[in-house]
This record gives structure tokens, sequence and C-alpha cells, in this order.
């Protein structure tokens, strides 16, 4: 005896809620990237993305929240941003999926920033602006992005991670292309264990860009702007005199220190 209609449907949305990417592939017709494709399904909570620039960081990032909200009822998914713009414009994103599911969802709200589903699911997408000042009355949200996250301020990672503290399991995502050797982000990608799965990926392994394209740029660019811009390299400043590497291969814990 067959599977009935309402089962097989719970069965495909069983496989739907453990791989996000089979969801987004049927969904809306995509063909993800390897690395797209790790970062929805990977089993760990901590991901750093270290992606080029127009890579898809902000795409994935929606849809990973989208994904939370519909496939588990009650859940609040947190995208923060540097800058209200930016917020606006992966809210669009966000918004721009709905529209093309095929059964769309409910709303009991929707404004210009966050979304709350009939089935109790929030997406919030804040500005951080203000150093984390106005995001500290969230607890325990199932999935936190913070979205250009090389640009975002110290203060605001201070203020974000004690979200979690009550649940761990929330899925924390520090999305971002590099912005020098300085910040969360780069001490992130440099010395955060094993718990974090870091994803690299350079501009020339985008099927989306041409080559021609990357010849441009790096010639309008320079080879210090480019390197970051689209090969995920944590450069030094151009008017830094000692780069942050050249300083902690200088350092030598092997001599002994003379207290004085």
């Amino acid at each position: 005896m067959g599977l009935s209609r309402d089962e097989k449907q719970g069965l495909i949305n069983h496989i739907y809620k453990k791989h996000p990417s089979l969801w987004v592939e049927d969904t809306f017709a995509l063909t993800l990237d390897h690395w797209q494709i790790e970062m929805l399904d990977s089993p760990k909570n901590r991901i750093c993305l270290n992606i080029h620039r127009q890579g898809g960081k902000s795409f994935m990032s929606s849809l990973i929240c989208l994904h939370r909200a519909l496939f588990y009822p009650k859940s609040l998914s947190l995208i923060v941003a540097p800058a209200l713009t930016q917020s606006q414009e992966n809210f669009g994103k966000i918004r721009d999926h709905i529209d093309q599911l095929p059964n769309r969802p409910a709303f009991d709200e929707s404004t210009k920033l966050r979304l709350k589903m009939g089935n109790g699911s929030r997406i919030l997408c804040l500005p951080g602006g203000t150093k984390g000042k106005t995001i500290r009355g969230f607890s325990r949200p199932d999935v936190i992005v913070e979205d250009e996250s090389a640009q975002c301020s110290d203060e605001l990672f201070v203020a974000l991670t004690p979200m979690m503290a009550t649940y761990p399991e929330c899925k924390f995502i520090l999305a971002s292309t590099p912005y020098g050797q300085r910040g969360h982000f780069y001490k992130t990608w440099e010395e955060g264990g094993p718990e974090w799965l870091k994803l690299r990926v350079v501009a020339s392994e985008c099927r989306r860009i041409t080559k021609e394209f990357l010849d441009e740029e790096r010639v309008r660019k320079g080879p210090y702007v480019y390197s970051q811009e689209y090969e995920g390299a944590f450069v030094a400043s151009d008017t830094q005199l000692i780069s942050h590497e050249a300083i902690l291969k200088s350092l030598n814990s092997d001599i002994p220190i003379i207290e004085i």
C-alpha cells in the first residue's frame, strides 16, 4: 500500500528540513555552489564565511533564515548589518524569496525590517551602526547572521554573543569579505577553533563572474584592494609599516622574561 498524499508531503518536508540546500534548489530552481550547499547543510552551529565581493553571502544568509522560519515554528532569526541600508537590502532579498514560494505563508506582522509569520516565527533585519546598543533586548535566537562582519564593530559582536547564552545551539554565522588584519572577523578566521566551519571562496572560482571582469578589476583596484575584495586576503593596510603577521612571527616565547 502506497503513501498518501499527506504522508508523501510529510516525508518531503522532513528531507527539506534536514537538508536546506535541497529545499532551496527545488523551490527556487537554483543550482547552488559547493560552498553554499556546505554552508546550508552543515551540522556546525558556528560558521565563518570569507567570501569575495558579489559571491552571494547576503543571498544565502537570507535563505537560511527563511528556511528556519518556515520549518521551525516560533523560531527567531536575526540578520545584523553595519548600516540601515544594508539591513533593508537583506530584508528585500527575504521578501523576494517569499514572493517565489509556491505556498506563500500568512503573516501576523510585516514591516520594512521585520516579519512575523503565522507559525510564530520571526525574521528581523537590524542595523548595527549604534554598536549593538539597540539590539541587546533579544534573547535565545535560533539564527544570527552578522552580514559584512569585517565592517561591523567589535562592540556589536560583543552585544550579539550573549544572546546565545541559554541556547548555544543557535546557528551563528559571520559572513564577510576581509577588511584588514583587525577586528573579530579576522580574529575568528585566524584563531577560531574546530567548532567553526570556515569557508573561503575566491572570485576566480565563481561561475557568475567572468575572467575579463576580474582582469579589469585587478587593474582598477591594484594588488592591495583586489586581493582583499576578490581573493579573500587579510592584507595589512597600505599605510601600515609592519603587518600583523610580521609582528606575530617576531614573537619568541623561548626568551625568558626578566622581572625588575
